[in-house]
């Protein structure tokens, strides 16, 4: 997903299901000096802010890289299920 300033409920309400119905595999390098070595813990600690905070452009960049992991998962064939 590119880069956007804000995100719908719905956007990241469907991105945190995704992370939580599916394994995958916890270090993911998403390019440009981007290495994620805990995701588990990152998409833990950002659940709460992405889902009240997706209007606020302050946090748009973290929740654009979660949409990145998920999208590198994938690219990298990372997930389980």
């Amino acid at each position: 997903m590119e880069y956007k300033a804000t995100y719908t409920k719905e956007e990241v309400e469907e991105l945190i299901e995704w992370f939580n119905t599916h394994e995958y595999e916890n270090e993911i390098d998403l390019g440009e000096g981007q290495l994620i070595k805990d995701l588990k813990k990152c998409v833990k600690a950002l659940t709460h802010t992405t889902l009240t905070q997706h209007y606020n452009t302050t946090f748009s960049g973290s929740i654009c890289n979660l949409f990145k992991a998920r999208e590198e998962l994938i690219k990298q064939n990372k997930v389980k299920n």
